[in-house]
């Protein structure tokens, strides 16, 4: 029986990187016998006919699109088509986690970086599509009903637990591909610095109340006097909202590693965020723009 390698994602864990390696040595892949799909492959209609234009030995499949994660359940993609279309394979289900905290602060300035998120990080952490990308049990349970039981493979996004310490020697090393022989291509899908982000997301929202603006974006100014611009990278999760994660999903990722493995560590990371460690003082730049994300709301 042929093999298929659903990589999934999840988001903000190296998955464009991934992608990138797999889509730039084809040739590679052909002569260990695969064929790799690439996103968008997240609805039967798109699997379809991509798995008629197999070529002749290379009948394994690798598939990745980390849409299959999150827009799990959606019209957006039919995740049980999928496992028809794919129940002739040996099918492993394999997906990368990384912590909540670091995962949902690189989601959030990931758009704010595009221009397509949340404003705000606060408006962020209550949207319901992003807290529908954290159902990690019941996402994970309905994976391996579809495509199998015991299909699952997770693996943490932690650098530690990474083989070679990224995610694309890791996933090769996963999936048994000889990682010598692939040309990787330079890290993809950066997230800039922090700070630049919140100012830069200031400048596509412009306000009538020129006054209270003026006075927020003086306290801006003070932050960078105080705290200066050193193009830094940091957590925008204030020390109740990393608590809440950390009292929420330690016992969710207890479970997982008790359930499917992957991790070395039996919470799954070999750290989590101690929210003792939190900066209230650079944090000041997110009440900041928060208020003036506001200002910019009032009619």
């Amino acid at each position: 029986m042929p093999k298929a390698i659903l990589h999934i994602g999840t988001m903000k864990t190296g998955t464009t990187s991934i992608q990138a390696a797999l889509a730039g040595n084809c040739d590679v892949l052909s002569d260990c016998g695969y064929s790799f799909f690439g996103p968008p492959m997240r609805h039967s209609s798109t699997l379809k006919p991509a798995l008629k234009s197999i070529k002749e030995n290379a009948d394994n499949l690798i598939i990745s699109d980390e849409g299959l994660w999150h827009f799990a359940n959606t019209k957006r993609s039919d995740t049980a088509k999928l496992a028809e279309l794919l129940s002739g394979y040996d099918v492993t289900v394999l997906i990368y986690l990384r912590r909540p905290d670091s995962f949902l602060n690189s989601w959030f300035q990931q758009g704010l970086k595009s221009g397509t998120g949340s404003g705000t990080m606060t408006e962020f952490l209550a949207s319901s599509f992003v807290n529908t990308g954290l159902q990690f049990e019941k996402l994970i349970a309905n994976f391996d009903m579809l495509f199998g039981r015991g299909s699952v493979r997770l693996r943490p996004y932690e650098r530690p637990q990474l083989h070679g310490g990224d995610a694309v020697s890791d996933f090769l090393h996963t999936v048994d591909l000889p990682i010598e022989r692939f040309n990787i291509p330079k890290r993809s899908n950066e997230t800039p610095d922090t700070d630049d982000l919140l100012l830069r997301s200031l400048l596509r929202r412009p306000s009538d109340h020129a006054q209270k603006m003026s006075a927020q974006l003086d306290k801006v100014e003070k932050h960078l006097d105080r705290y200066g611009y050193k193009g830094r990278r940091y957590s925008l999760l204030t020390r109740e909202e990393l608590t809440r994660l950390n009292d929420t999903y330690k016992p969710i990722f207890r479970t997982l590693q008790e359930k499917y493995g992957g991790g070395d560590n039996s919470d799954f990371f070999q750290s989590w965020a101690n929210p003792d460690d939190v900066n209230e003082g650079l944090l000041g730049l997110r009440k900041t723009q928060e208020a003036i994300m506001r200002l910019a709301s009032i009619k």
